[in-house]
């Protein structure tokens, strides 16, 4: 008789909490993957405003506000009034910032490059194709369109309506 195999929402919740798991003991040093994309757009753009990130990012410019913020508070970035428009900051990143996001791309990298051992070139891009294609018949008109944040604010907002 076959062993019934766990259905696969299981198996990607377990992936899920497994690559938590390996995020969080390979230091506490590690920001958090939307503060590391944010200073390596700013590093890659010096001087962008928080109006770039925010469009570049596809979230709220409330919401990289307050990331900037706590970046700026880390001493991961410094800002200063745009020349000509005061309203607007100018954002540069540190020393301190670059190695900030230097070591969480090396522990994400290792993260990506631990779970694809063993992978051929074929079959990772067999993954990504089949990756691409669970998201693709899950995505409705609406969500289709939305990036990770708006998705995400739709699910809370959801699981709020719920309660």
């Amino acid at each position: 008789m076959l062993k019934k195999q766990p259905r696969l929402g299981w198996k990607l919740h377990r992936l899920d909490l497994l690559m938590q798991l390996y995020l969080r003991s390979n230091g506490d040093d590690v920001i958090p993957p939307a503060q590391m994309r944010m200073l390596e757009f700013i590093a890659s753009h010096p001087g962008c405003t928080q109006a770039d990130v925010a469009e570049e990012m596809q979230v709220s410019p409330a919401s990289v506000a307050q990331s900037i913020k706590r970046i700026e508070a880390s001493g991961y970035v410094s800002r200063a009034a745009c020349k000509g428009n005061l309203r607007a900051n100018s954002l540069e990143i540190t020393p301190s910032g670059i190695d900030a996001a230097a070591l969480c791309r090396k522990v994400f990298d290792g993260l990506q490059d631990r779970m694809l051992l063993g992978f051929s070139a074929d079959e990772r891009e067999a993954l990504d194709s089949m990756i691409t294609r669970l998201m693709s018949n899950l995505e409705s008109g609406d969500t289709g369109s939305m990036n990770n944040m708006e998705l995400s604010l739709l699910v809370k907002a959801d699981g709020e309506k719920r309660k």
